[in-house]
């Protein structure tokens, strides 16, 4: 037998043992995105509201939901229950409070989203959703160039049509069109907002037709976060001004994205605001450094694993949650508890 039969065979049976006996629960941290209906969904960053229900349905039978701040604290006292979860959503879409917040309310499941201060109260959304359907569902040039800091980035799509309004190609991958969005987004991720914003207006000139529309997934305004976390049942989380690579900013503009969103937020609900999300996952030293030093008493990442004694406070793991039915979210689940604490 192969290596690789063995491997499938192994993995077979793990799935088989799982099935016979369930891994004991760990406490996990779950990061959702949008909750929403998304035909395109390049990041993989919407869990559909269908699905939001069922998998909330779960946590409700098998897990016991506790507001991100409690779930730190008993974690940081050793009283957290080992089927202990908190939700958390990052950047602050519209539909955290127009589709996530009623379905948490109806389920009695509390929450954390970590805004992006900066784009709140835009009239626009993020610029990585923004390039994945310029370059998914618009028609342009098979070859094209960006001008990135006064040099010429050449990008080719290929032949491929593109995507349908509705997710559906007449090509079975789309793989060159991907390919080029990952390729555009490793290009201006680290650059500074209004140098990203000339690019992006580059993009629009080459790809938007006469029938390019905005697409309702732009961010809250203040006046809906405030809504959004009036009851108490979610709380709000800084997730940095313009959510930059933070890693790759001098510690001047490091400690300014990340002091000035811990204000803004605290200013949008009238309540000290503890915790922070790493923008992309990322951090290094001297990011972490610069988070407590703004005051914050624990930050997430996004490394996978369960949370334990043993997890630093200012890079807890946390498990993205796919657009899974209910069956497949619970099965999740017990794979994250199998799969260990990170």
């Amino acid at each position: 037998m192969s290596i690789r039969s063995r491997l499938r065979v192994r993995t077979r049976l793990r799935s088989i043992a799982h099935r016979i006996w369930p891994p004991e629960p760990k406490p996990l941290i779950l990061t959702y995105h949008r909750i929403a209906d998304d035909p395109v969904d390049h990041w993989e960053l919407a869990v559909s509201p269908a699905h939001f229900e069922e998998q909330l349905d779960v946590l409700r039978r098998t897990r016991h939901p506790l507001p991100l701040a409690d779930f730190v604290r008993g974690l940081m006292a050793g009283s957290l229950p080992p089927n202990a979860v908190a939700l958390t959503f990052d950047d602050g879409y519209i539909d955290n409070l127009l589709v996530a917040k009623p379905r948490l309310a109806a389920a009695d499941v509390p929450a954390t989203v970590f805004l992006t201060t900066g784009f709140v109260d835009r009239s626009g959304g993020f610029w990585w959703d923004e390039l994945a359907r310029l370059i998914l569902l618009e028609k342009g040039p098979r070859s094209f160039d960006l001008m990135v800091r006064g040099e010429s980035v050449h990008f080719d799509v290929g032949t491929e049509p593109p995507m349908r309004a509705d997710g559906t190609s007449k090509s079975a991958m789309l793989t060159r069109r991907k390919a080029t969005i990952g390729s555009i987004w490793r290009t201006i991720r680290c650059l500074g907002d209004e140098e990203r914003e000339l690019i992006m207006a580059q993009l629009r000139s080459t790809f938007a037709n006469g029938n390019y529309r905005a697409w309702p997934d732009r961010i809250m305004t203040s006046a809906e976060v405030r809504a959004l976390v009036a009851d108490g049942l979610v709380t709000i989380g800084a997730h940095t001004v313009n959510h930059p690579t933070l890693s790759a900013l001098d510690t001047v503009a490091c400690h300014h994205e990340i002091i000035k969103s811990k204000l803004a937020c605290e200013a949008l609900t009238a309540a000290p605001v503890e915790s922070f999300a790493y923008p992309y996952g990322d951090f290094d030293a001297k990011v972490r450094d610069a988070v407590k030093a703004a005051g914050f008493v624990f930050a997430c990442s996004v490394r996978p694993g369960s949370a334990c004694a043993k997890s630093d406070l200012f890079a807890l793991p946390r498990i993205h949650a796919h657009n899974l039915g209910g069956d497949a979210f619970e099965q999740a689940l017990r794979s994250a508890s199998a799969a260990g604490e990170a």
